[in-house]
């Protein structure tokens, strides 16, 4: 389908749903429909019900203000960040055993995986100021317009701007560490706007893993009658020493990505329901030096990836409808893969019916077209009963998902690592059972999960020899279990209280149908995982602890605990908050990603303002 018919579809899409877009006309009332919007238009909102979701809420990334927004998804149970460079600089995400390339990021719902490698996954052109909330999705979810959602999905939800603010941070710390940040909110009947920027470098703890990167972005929201139109751009520069960050071979490599996102979306209520459409582009430059000592092989990737999505809700008194359609074009110019394009178009269908008070249902299902890899679907299905109302669910989930190659995986070519211009699409089917107890200070979850993985793209060789080369592997299981805990507030006694404690332990297991071959990705996941937080306040200091156990299958094992100890001063509207860190102040010894040492303890300091 070209790209002109799909864009057509779109907006007749958009106009039956909701009529023509910010006319002001009165919307016209049926009497057996009750039209309601979903309020910022999640594209996983439905899997809040049935479905394996974790959020970061505002609360708690104000309280981690001081870290990176990638160093937020640490604490997330069953999600294994595997870091390169430290602050963000580069990290690999893994949730409940998936390889990098199977994650769906999202900002507001569009996609910002990288087409070229998901090791850039996680370049987001965002400052923590500028996130509300983010959703961890712990199952594959293609059905909803998400092409890399194979295993999971984390969706990143954008602040608005809802008072009038100025914030100011500072940092300094061991190995020449300095940074700032600001953002400024200005919100308003017509017109409302954030401005924010961040800043860090480092000479770094080891040699050749020195880094900085900046960050910025500006949000603008213009208000008509029955209809909000907002634009979001963000640009990212990230320069730093990339120590054996591909191959122990290489310790001098070095790196410089350069990220811009742009996306323009025009939200408003008609005659039948609600809608959103947004426009997108996301540019992601890439120059890889071998040896920055002898620059004479240097590698140059810049990746466009854009599109035009639209989705809306019709509800009534015994269900909602969901519907959803996206075309988009994904381009790479690369001095190693060449120049490629690849169109795609999508339409996703969904139902939550309302059945009663103690149980719940929805459904998805997605149809994709692929200019290379023809036609894809897939699906999801919830299931829930209350056993007492609003306190104890059981609950279960399934559904299919799929991924096509990465641009790297079709494509690339040196002398360890051969692409495969022949792969073919990845898949799996996935289920879920769980059971969960809310409280009004405590909740238990407990949840297991199988993921059937069909033809999964990794990259192997037969013996230590030979190159590596990108295949569809056949079949290969995931299974685990996952039992969460979270007690609030725990234990207070005079000037100390105990205000939070939350603990998880996840297990996973892989079993291959195939045999005699060595795995670089696929098949390297964690065993047993444990984390623990907790937040006590003494004499008005708060202090916080982030405790991880990590038993990988062929890795290593670690303990590694953080400490941040912060003071929060207000007067009227201004806010002093002077605060310590201490990265692994266990002075662990270890590495995430093989022959990539990680730092020691490290210990920062700074200081955020707010008026």
């Amino acid at each position: 389908m070209n790209r002109f018919m799909s864009v057509i579809l779109i907006l007749l899409f958009k106009i039956l749903v909701v009529g023509a877009p910010c006319f002001g006309e009165e919307p016209t009332v049926f009497d057996k429909i009750v039209v309601t919007s979903r309020k910022d238009f999640l594209p996983f909102a439905y899997l809040l019900n049935n479905h394996s979701v974790e959020i970061i809420s505002d609360a708690t990334i104000e309280q981690k203000s001081f870290n990176t927004l990638v160093d937020l998804l640490d604490d997330v149970s069953g999600l294994d960040l595997r870091y390169r460079g430290i602050s963000g600089i580069q990290a690999d995400l893994s949730v409940w055993g998936s390889t990098f390339e199977q994650v769906a990021v999202s900002i507001d719902g569009i996609p910002v995986n990288d087409p070229q490698t998901g090791h850039h996954n996680l370049d987001i052109p965002l400052t923590s100021f500028d996130v509300e909330s983010i959703e961890v999705v712990k199952e594959g979810t293609s059905s909803w317009l998400n092409k890399n959602a194979l295993a999971a999905s984390v969706n990143i939800l954008t602040k608005k701007p809802r008072k009038k603010a100025l914030n100011v941070q500072t940092l300094f710390g061991e190995h020449a560490l300095s940074g700032e940040a600001f953002s400024l909110s200005l919100p308003d009947d017509i017109l409302s706007g954030r401005l924010s920027f961040e800043h860090k470098a480092s000479k770094a703890a080891r040699a050749n893993t020195d880094f900085e990167y900046k960050t910025g972005s500006l949000y603008l929201a213009r208000n008509l009658q029955d209809c909000v139109v907002d634009v979001l751009l963000g640009y990212q520069e990230k320069d730093f020493g990339a120590d054996s960050f591909y191959s122990n071979l290489f310790p001098e490599e070095e790196e410089h990505t350069r990220t811009l996102f742009v996306k323009t979306g025009w939200e408003n209520t008609g005659p039948l329901g609600s809608s959103k459409t947004n426009a997108y582009l996301r540019k992601h430059c890439d120059k890889f030096v071998l040896n920055r000592n002898n620059p004479a092989f240097v590698n140059y990737h810049t990746t466009y990836t854009y599109g035009l999505a639209s989705e809306g809700s019709i509800s009534w008194e015994r269900a909602e409808l969901l519907l959803g359609l996206e075309t988009g074009m994904d381009q790479i110019h690369s001095t190693n893969l060449g120049q490629h394009t690849r169109q795609h178009f999508a339409a996703s269908f969904g139902l939550i019916p309302r059945l009663s008070d103690d149980v719940t249902l929805d459904m998805r299902v997605g149809f994709h077209e692929y200019q290379k890899w023809g036609f894809q679907e897939s699906y999801n299905l919830g299931l829930g009963y209350f056993i007492i109302k609003e306190k104890l669910k059981i609950g279960g989930s399934l559904g299919r998902s799929f991924r096509t190659p990465s641009f790297t995986e079709l494509y690339y070519s040196d002398a360890a690592n051969q692409g495969n211009p022949q792969l073919g699409v990845e898949k799996s089917d996935h289920f879920r059972l769980g059971l969960d107890f809310q409280g009004q200070k405590i909740f238990l979850g407990l949840e297991g999960f199988l993921r059937k993985g069909h033809d999964l793209i990794d990259w192997t060789r037969a013996q230590e020899s030979d190159v590596w080369v990108a295949t569809n592997l056949g079949r290969v299981d995931f299974s685990g279990l996952e039992f969460t805990l979270g007690l609030e507030p725990v234990l207070t006694c005079r000037d100390a209280q105990v205000k939070k404690l939350t603990f998880s332990y996840t297990y996973m297991d892989s079993d291959k149908k195939m045999r005699g071959f060595l795995s670089k990705y696929a098949l390297d996941i964690l065993r047993h995982q444990l984390l623990c937080g907790i937040e006590v306040q003494i004499l008005g200091l708060h202090f916080n602890w982030q405790l991880s156990y990590n038993q990988r299958c062929f890795g290593e094992t670690y303990f590694v605990g953080d400490l941040t100890i912060s003071r929060r001063l207000q007067a009227k509207d201004f806010i002093f908050e002077p605060f310590l860190k201490i990265d692994n102040f266990s002075n662990t010894h270890y590495s995430e990603v093989g022959g990539v040492l990680q730092p020691g303890r490290w210990i920062q300091g700074g200081v955020r303002f707010e008026w």
